[in-house]
């Protein structure tokens, strides 16, 4: 039997219309040691009302509401700061999970206590309904760093930056205070991963999928701007600042190591 505590801090904003559905596939999880923290980020429709009930609902959720609209970094932020498990993954109130998302994570760390990091496939759902499950070809199980690293930075792929795919040693968080950066709107997922990998020593990669992303079209990421352009150029420069910064680090690490 699993008995791994596991946080899920669900980001909310202006999703009246998905977050009842994100919240019952967590509650038919066939594993059900987690909880779940629902952020909502001062949502204008009726979001929080029905996170409420919900959380009326369920034991496994609380609800915390921002006093304003401080974006998804901010809210992540804010359940990393309400938890103290010892693994944490997220999910954003306008997707969904399968049955076995939780089982499936929890049960590759009780079987590779080394594990640091482990990442599942995903699913892309389109306005109409049809799921497309996004697939790799190679490069993936038990990986090195560099390896997990290649695959979090690459475009394509069941990998990629995002944090919803993936779950997380939060001893390891905490310890070299990693969160969000509140001033990216964009990638800052991407960032927050890069970071992660460089400090984590255990990988697992596989593109089973068991998360459902809900494209949008009124989604940021389909949103093309000036500002947007300026948030991806901006973390696409910190990511690789800590790539460089981290290998100088083993370098000099090795360096002393044969001196």
């Amino acid at each position: 039997m699993i008995n791994i505590k596991l946080s899920i801090i669900l980001s909310a904003y202006n999703v009246e219309q998905y977050i009842a559905k994100t919240i019952e596939s967590l509650a038919n999880q066939t594993v059900k040691d987690f909880e779940v923290v629902a952020v909502d980020d001062h949502s204008t429709d009726n979001t929080l009302q029905i996170l409420k009930e919900l959380e009326a609902k369920y034991s496994f959720l609380l609800v915390v509401c921002h006093a304003q609209n401080a974006g998804v970094s901010a809210a992540r932020n804010t359940g990393m700061q309400l938890t103290s498990s010892q693994f944490i993954t997220f999910v954003d109130g306008d997707d969904w999970v399968e049955p076995n998302y939780v089982e499936y994570f929890l049960t590759q760390f009780a079987e590779n206590p080394t594990l640091d990091l482990v990442s599942c496939g995903f699913f892309i759902d389109s306005k109409n309904g049809k799921s497309k499950p996004q697939t790799e070809k190679k490069g993936l199980g038990l990986v090195d760093r560099d390896d997990a690293i290649k695959q979090i930075i690459k475009m394509s792929g069941s990998v990629m930056g995002y944090t919803w795919n993936k779950m997380y040693r939060r001893s390891i968080i905490d310890e070299h205070k990693l969160s969000f950066l509140t001033d990216l709107a964009l990638m800052e997922d991407q960032v927050f991963n890069v970071e992660y990998a460089t400090v984590a020593k255990g990988f697992y990669l596989n593109d089973i999928p068991l998360y459902h992303y809900v494209s949008r079209k009124d989604s940021i990421t389909k949103k093309f701007d000036m500002e947007n352009a300026k948030n991806i150029g901006m973390a696409t420069m910190k990511v690789y600042k800590t790539i460089h910064q981290n290998s100088k680090e083993e370098r000099e690490q090795r360096a002393e190591t044969k001196d």
